[in-house]
């Protein structure tokens, strides 16, 4: 018997037997499912695009313009990067390509290679201060920082360097770096 007979008694259902069908099989369909990591990235991209990083660092240095991606999109996947799973220069590629950075910022995670990493931070390298101070510039008058009493703190880093091939048994004296940071109190 392919169905099965089912008799009902109640209010205004009959005696008559009803055929009751056969569910159909379920259909079983293959089909290619992409997943990456959003966590974070849209608020980290919505800062970068509120700061203006790209346009800024893009303005401070400017590049041909045969390359795929900008100086300024490499720092702003650069700093998504650090913010949301930090590795190593060498792996950023491969972050890129778990995460869903080419949905978020538009860059293919190719193009973050180790070697296009290394020719942007070279080319911010002698425009740091300049491109921080714009940023700073950027966040205050963008989320309104009240910016009447400032802070600076004058943090002093000692930093011993050794070469031990050149200076045997000997070190040399310490490098004081100074660094500066600018707080709204």
């Amino acid at each position: 018997m392919s169905a099965r007979l089912v008799r009902f008694r109640g209010m205004g259902v009959s005696n008559e037997p009803r055929r009751v069908p056969k569910r159909p099989r379920a259909q079983i369909a293959v089909v290619d499912v992409l997943e990456k990591r959003l966590g974070s990235l849209p608020v980290i991209a919505d800062f970068s695009r509120r700061l203006d990083i790209a346009g800024i660092i893009d303005r401070a240095c400017p590049m041909r313009e045969v390359s795929l991606t900008s100086h300024g999109q490499v720092v702003e996947a650069l700093i998504a990067n650090r913010l949301t799973n930090p590795k190593a220069m060498v792996a950023v590629a491969d972050w890129a390509h778990d995460w869903a950075v080419a949905e978020v910022y538009g860059i293919h995670a190719d193009t973050l290679n180790d070697d296009r990493l290394g020719r942007a931070l070279d080319a911010i390298a002698s425009r740091v201060d300049q491109i921080v101070g714009s940023i700073g510039a950027k966040a205050i008058d963008a989320f309104g920082i009240d910016v009447t009493r400032l802070h600076w703190d004058m943090t002093v880093r000692h930093e011993a360097r050794c070469d031990r091939a050149e200076v045997k048994g000997l070190r040399r004296p310490a490098v004081a770096a100074v660094g500066m940071k600018l707080r709204a109190v």
